[in-house]
């Protein structure tokens, strides 16, 4: 078995001067006090709004459209060879790249029933949960230091999540009156929440403060960097499976070679690894330098399993593609921290995933309001964790 050793670097990145709120979206009022935060995503690629030119706030996001807007503001976008047919109604549509990443990464789990609920609407809780866990902040939950709203219970699943958003100051409500839990949210609070998230982690503060908005050219500049070097990595990753392809590589060779890249990028993910993009190319590099030894390895191993007395079996795991070896080492000074992709419903096993796809259609098969936002958003419920039944988030 080969193991990737990945020895984890700081990863530097530009800063930039502050930049001014101006409205992207002609239902975006300069004066609409979430319009920082719908700017900011916008400027990074996150959200795109529709095919007539708004953001529609107001509207409510589905599960599935806000697992895309929580990948891809990874830099990520899943291969749909690789990511498909995950739950029962989660099979080859539009977002089930984005869903099956999100489940394999362990951000979201679904219902009891095999089900995501895709189309369902995401509530303020559930939202909360997949931010929180999509920032790696998951780690930091436990039980509250001071009293949160009167209608909530710390006790439920979503209690801890609900502590760090508030410690972390992702949330805009105060702490006087009720929050409402279960209420539905919109995607300008959506896009409030993942904005201030961002800020946190990438200014590498303790919480988020107003007077933080005057740095976001440097948070954006840092957001921006490692997302399109990921993108990037696969990309490049990506035009080398077409050119073995071409080649008339081995078919069982080039899914091992898919099959380790993904999985380094999961596991990355999974960790919270801090520079994920430099990260992610030290394994890819690997790979590229060892292409013709792990070849020829493959290719033996192949040949022998073939001829031995189980047939093939797992070629994967018994020719060194087992991603259980992957491992990597962190300097000392380092936290896993750092990528922007966690958004797991660990709490709700059953729920947990119900969180993304009312709006999908309208939204990403741009079917009722443009492509753009329904695809580039996930926005409008991609994550419900535990709204409905199954209660677990």
């Amino acid at each position: 078995m080969k193991k990737i050793i990945i020895t984890v670097l700081s990863f530097v990145l530009a800063v930039s001067t502050s930049l001014t709120a101006v409205a992207s979206f002609d239902d975006v009022s300069d004066d609409n006090g979430n319009v920082d935060a719908i700017d900011f995503l916008s400027d990074a690629g996150v959200v795109k709004g529709y095919d007539d030119g708004t953001f529609k706030p107001k509207f409510e996001i589905n599960r599935a459209e806000l697992m895309k807007i929580l990948v891809e503001a990874q830099g990520v976008t899943p291969d749909a060879d690789e990511y498909s047919d995950c739950f029962t109604d989660v099979t080859d549509q539009w977002f089930a790249p984005y869903v099956c990443y999100a489940k394999d990464v362990e951000w979201v789990e679904g219902y009891k029933d095999g089900s995501f609920a895709p189309d369902k609407f995401v509530n303020k809780v559930e939202a909360v949960k997949m931010i929180i866990n999509s920032q790696g902040f998951g780690e930091e939950t436990g039980a509250c230091k001071e009293e949160l709203h009167e209608d909530v219970d710390e006790d439920d699943w979503y209690g801890p999540y609900l502590c760090v958003a508030y410690k972390k100051g992702l949330l805009e409500e105060g702490l006087d009156g009720n929050y409402l839990p279960g209420a539905e949210i919109d995607r300008s609070q959506v896009a409030e929440n993942i904005f201030r998230a961002i800020m946190v982690k990438k200014l590498k503060k303790e919480e988020f403060k107003a007077e933080y908005k005057e740095m976001k050219g440097e948070a954006l500049d840092a957001f921006k960097a490692e997302k399109e070097a990921i993108k990037a990595e696969i990309e490049a990753f990506k035009k080398e499976i077409e050119q073995m392809k071409e080649d008339g590589e081995d078919a069982d060779y080039i899914k091992a070679q898919r099959d380790e890249f993904w999985g380094n990028l999961k596991e990355l993910h999974k960790d919270h690894v801090e520079g994920l993009a430099g990260k992610l190319k030290e394994a890819h590099d690997h790979l590229k330098g060892q292409k013709d030894a792990v070849k020829e390895e493959f290719k033996a191993c192949k040949e022998k399993l073939k001829n031995g007395p189980n047939g093939q079996g797992d070629l994967m795991a018994k020719c060194g593609y087992d991603f259980d070896d992957f491992e990597y080492e962190k300097e000392d000074d380092e936290d896993d921290s750092d990528d922007l992709t966690d958004v797991d419903d660990d709490d709700s096993d059953d729920d947990d995933d119900d969180e993304d796809d009312d709006d999908d259609d309208d939204e990403d098969d741009g079917d009722d309001e443009g492509d753009d936002e329904g695809d580039d958003e996930g926005d409008d419920e991609g994550d419900d964790e535990g709204d409905d039944d199954s209660s677990t988030e």
